[in-house]
């Protein structure tokens, strides 16, 4: 998916993740365009933030979990807009694909799902009964770490950085930060 594509979709016309709750609490029309349009099945919502709203589905081809963020194109922050979509990084959650979906006029942002952040992570009987529970946490925030020097080496803030914001992956339980909506450029240096 190109920059190009983005701005398109932008020039026409957010979310805690977590357990997931009553779907019922979505906007039916939007679960259904996402449904018929591209083909996603069994809707769970996963979290409702300030500015969107973060629903798990199963992708059409393999199953696989994924998770989209819908938002309304004013509630759209450049940093989604612009900058997550050139992220490419292992301590990064990398944007799949985003869409404006017809005729709702909402903006969706397509993810990797993710079974738990590090706040959820750290509060859970397995992980607080480990031996090793100091050593992971002490992976997982290097992790975080690496994540942050790679967007300041490329001259971005994350500005939202918060355990809700750090999920950690099923398969490799590696941290990845998330939830660009805060995303910034470095402003250039104050001169003295």
């Amino acid at each position: 998916m190109s920059f190009e594509r983005i701005e398109i979709l932008y020039s026409y016309l957010y979310a805690d993740l977590g357990r997931p709750r009553d779907i019922k609490q979505i906007d039916p029309r939007t679960i259904g365009l996402l449904e018929t349009q591209f083909g996603y099945t069994d809707p769970k919502l996963l979290g409702r933030g300030s500015f969107g709203t973060v629903i798990r589905f199963k992708r059409p081809e393999g199953g696989e979990d994924i998770a989209i963020k819908c938002l309304s194109p004013k509630d759209v922050r450049e940093g989604e807009k612009k900058l997550w979509i050139k992220l490419r990084h292992p301590n990064l959650v990398t944007l799949l694909d985003a869409n404006v979906c017809l005729p709702l006029n909402v903006v969706c942002f397509e993810m990797r799902a993710f079974p738990k952040d590090l706040m959820s992570a750290v509060q859970e009987n397995e992980y607080l009964k480990s031996p090793l529970a100091l050593q992971q946490l002490k992976i997982w925030l290097y992790q975080v770490l690496c994540g942050l020097n790679f967007l300041h080496n490329t001259e971005l803030c994350h500005l939202d950085l918060k355990p809700d914001n750090v999920l950690i992956s099923r398969w490799t339980s590696r941290a990845m930060i998330g939830d660009f909506s805060c995303l910034s450029q470095k402003p250039s240096k104050i001169k003295r």
